[in-house]
């Protein structure tokens, strides 16, 4: 990993608000290996510390302190806007002339058991992956830049259908609730036609 990446970085450490300067992204805004702007905290930084700390389209956020079936979690951050993150994730950064971003995102994701095992043990339902370690995590020969980005292509509009999917069913279903109470408490009644004859 090493070798494909500019850098791996721990998050910021420091008091989040419910307002503030900038939205920092935390464990819980990875979800389906995107980075999303749910359950945000917001920090008050220098310009500084904000550059540090500023995500950039393609970074790849790795959570590295959790219990141990989450420990690993990946996700890449595609957001606009300005987001720093916090300290129990790390950032790696790829080499864009060698490594795609969502190729490399796809494969930290399918590579989620082989990650836990750099994991170390702490506390009694804690795991933390550090940063030297994930250097260290074996990634295999990388096909040509283009093939990445046409494999990465294809995952991302299977992923785009599943939650377009996923979106229809909660809509039938929240449909199928309604109609539930309607009809089982009475609210709207159902004509039976009677037998002729």
């Amino acid at each position: 990993m090493g070798d494909i990446i500019e850098f791996a970085q721990y998050g910021l450490s420091i008091k989040m608000y419910d307002e503030g300067q900038y939205p920092i992204v935390k464990m819980d805004s990875i979800i389906n290996g995107k980075v999303m702007p749910v359950n945000l905290k917001y920090v008050d930084l220098d310009e500084e510390t904000f550059n540090k700390f500023k995500l950039e389209k393609g970074d790849i956020l790795v959570n590295r302190t959790n219990s141990y079936e989450l420990v690993g979690k990946t996700g890449i951050f595609m957001l606009e806007g300005d987001y720093v993150f916090a300290s129990y994730l790390i950032r790696l950064r790829p080499k864009k002339d060698i490594v795609d971003s969502a190729f490399l995102t796809y494969y930290l994701i399918l590579s989620q058991d082989r990650l836990r095992q750099i994991a170390t043990r702490g506390g009694v339902s804690q795991a933390n992956i550090n940063a030297t370690n994930l250097k260290k995590f074996l990634v295999p020969p990388l096909p040509p830049l283009d093939e990445q980005k046409k494999i990465a292509q294809i995952l991302m509009t299977i992923d785009n259908k599943i939650e377009a999917e996923i979106k229809t069913k909660e809509e039938l279903e929240k449909l199928k609730l309604g109609m539930m109470d309607k009809l089982l408490t009475g609210k709207v009644r159902v004509k039976v036609g009677e037998k002729s004859g």
